[in-house]
């Protein structure tokens, strides 16, 4: 029992320095509200601005009612 708590315990220690580590690499950024933002012209070739609705889901139940008081 003391060798699988002593296991746990190194292995969140090495689970919790992988991770300091990636967040160590992460750069901040500042949220961007536009897609233009995120990509660059010559990536992105857009002909045709429309948006296609495609459909729409319903569904319905009934709600039951208790008879009486």
């Amino acid at each position: 029992m003391e060798a699988i708590v002593i296991g746990i315990i190194v292995a969140l220690i090495v689970a919790f320095i992988a991770v300091r580590m990636m967040i160590a690499q992460m750069r901040p950024v500042a949220e961007k509200h536009e897609a233009s933002h995120y990509t660059k012209d010559e990536d992105v070739h857009i002909t045709v601005r429309d948006d296609v609705y495609l459909r729409t889901d319903v569904s319905r139940r009934k709600i039951e009612r208790k008879q009486g008081n």
